[in-house]
């Protein structure tokens, strides 16, 4: 039973795969955006790859303590929203995209600036 089961998902994450047209992006990689851009809340669901919007200055719940999530940003290579800390928003920490058929791994240095990271 359980075989079927898994054999049945299998199946369907293969057909959503092949459903997916791969990004432009991940198929012509001189069309990365180099640089974040920042958008305002009205923007927030129609973001592009490279946008980003602060979410720290709603404020914290304790001025002790650092909020769990600095900003949403839409990864440069596929567009998904991903939620990023304060330290891979400075660039203390990569960033790593969490769509299945992205292969996103970079950086976030200079003040906005994407260094994309090789995926071992």
């Amino acid at each position: 039973m359980r075989d079927r089961y898994r054999a049945k998902s299998q199946d369907r994450n293969k057909r959503e795969d092949a459903a997916r047209p791969p990004s432009q992006a991940a198929q012509n990689p001189s069309s990365f955006p180099e640089a974040l851009s920042r958008v305002d809340e009205s923007s927030v669901s129609a973001m592009a790859p490279g946008d980003v919007f602060l979410i720290d200055e709603m404020g914290s719940v304790s001025p002790n303590s650092e909020p769990a999530f600095h900003a949403i940003l839409a990864c440069p290579l596929c567009g998904s929203q991903v939620l990023i800390s304060t330290k891979q928003y400075l660039g203390f920490a990569p960033i790593l995209c969490a769509a299945r058929t992205c292969p996103g791994f970079f950086r976030i240095v200079d003040d906005g600036r994407f260094v994309y990271l090789p995926v071992n």
